[in-house]
């Protein structure tokens, strides 16, 4: 009988794979690593209980008017790079960690990649051609890597509104180099207005939906998600395509979900209970809605015994008690 269980098993891997998509995605934003990475970089990754992370290689542009990027240059981190992601794919592997690939755009300075423009056709043109190469680069690299999920795109909106046959024909190209699964991250108030939904695996949304109140509990928090989930299980069933949260996360100080997108909040004291509420409410408001996905924790350095803490207010939830909430839901996801 154990043998027969055991072929019925192998059985229905081998011919239906996408019964190991039926778990949620429990994932961590991987920071790129200044070197390379090792076997301590994955144990608190583990002890988290995600069974995802995104890695994410970067492409520069000097600023949004600059129709050029440039990307696995030798003045990059390792884990930003080619040889940085092939180096570290095995490693997640290896501990049954799934791998999202997820190419961002930095500009110089930190300016928001939705303000891409350019003045003329040609320029425009320019563009397109070095992002295509740049996606399908990465593409290549995630199917020799086994890589079983790829971002095409992250907060691109100026771009795709620009053209928006541009980006069918590059899903088609990328199609034809990549066999895994497929999905876009775009903003949190953008996402309605991408028109290629239907031609990818995932409706991704990086979600920092603003939750305004002065009283950022629990309660209250999970209260004010209440619209947003019905909206999005809405936009879920028009497109028959799960909502996977690309990017999810707060950072640690007294008021995080009424602009949880903004960085320029520099002078903050830390509060690490709110960022630990905030992020139990999303917890709340999505687990066993069959149409979510699942997401990724917005982020996650592989330094682990020097990141996060008490006088640290980013988004990382490491050495914080947001950490004990992610590992707390994460497990009970299993």
């Amino acid at each position: 009988m154990r043998n027969k269980g055991l072929f019925f098993l192998l059985t229905v891997l081998i011919f239906c794979p996408s019964i190991i998509w039926s778990q949620e995605i429990r994932g961590l934003s991987f920071v790129g690593t200044r070197d390379r990475v090792s076997k301590e970089n994955l144990i608190p990754v583990k002890k988290s209980a995600a069974n995802w992370v995104a890695l994410m290689p970067y492409g520069y542009m000097k600023s949004a008017q600059t129709p050029m990027l440039s990307y696995n240059v030798s003045w990059q981190w390792q884990g930003e790079t080619k040889n940085g992601i092939e180096q570290a794919v095995p490693f997640f592997q290896r501990e049954g960690i799934s791998v999202m690939l997820k190419p961002h755009i930095w500009i110089k300075g930190g300016v928001f990649t939705g303000t891409i423009s350019f003045d003329s056709p040609e320029e425009w043109k320019q563009f397109q051609e070095s992002y295509r190469k740049f996606i399908l680069h990465f593409a290549q690299v995630a199917e020799v890597t086994k890589i079983p999920m790829l971002c095409i795109g992250t907060e691109l909106q100026s771009i795709v509104a620009n053209n928006p046959e541009y980006w069918r024909q590059l899903i088609r190209e990328i199609k034809q180099v990549y066999t895994g699964k497929l999905t876009y991250a775009e903003n949190w108030d953008q996402f309605q207005n991408v028109p290629f939904w239907d031609q990818l695996d995932y409706v991704g949304i990086d979600a920092y939906f603003p939750l305004k109140t002065a009283s950022p509990t629990v309660t209250i928090l999970t209260e004010l998600w209440k619209p947003y989930v019905q909206n999005l299980k809405g936009f879920s069933e028009k497109y028959n395509r799960k909502i996977l949260f690309t990017e999810m996360g707060y950072r640690s100080i007294n008021l995080p979900t009424s602009k949880p997108w903004d960085y320029s909040l520099r002078d903050q004291p830390f509060n690490g209970q709110t960022q630990a509420d905030a992020l139990e409410a999303l917890f709340i408001s999505f687990e066993n809605k069959s149409w979510w996905a699942g997401g990724f924790i917005w982020k996650w350095f592989p330094d682990y015994a020097n990141s996060g803490g008490t006088l640290d207010t980013t988004f990382s939830p490491q050495n914080k008690p947001a950490e004990t909430v992610i590992e707390r839901y994460f497990t009970n996801w299993q």
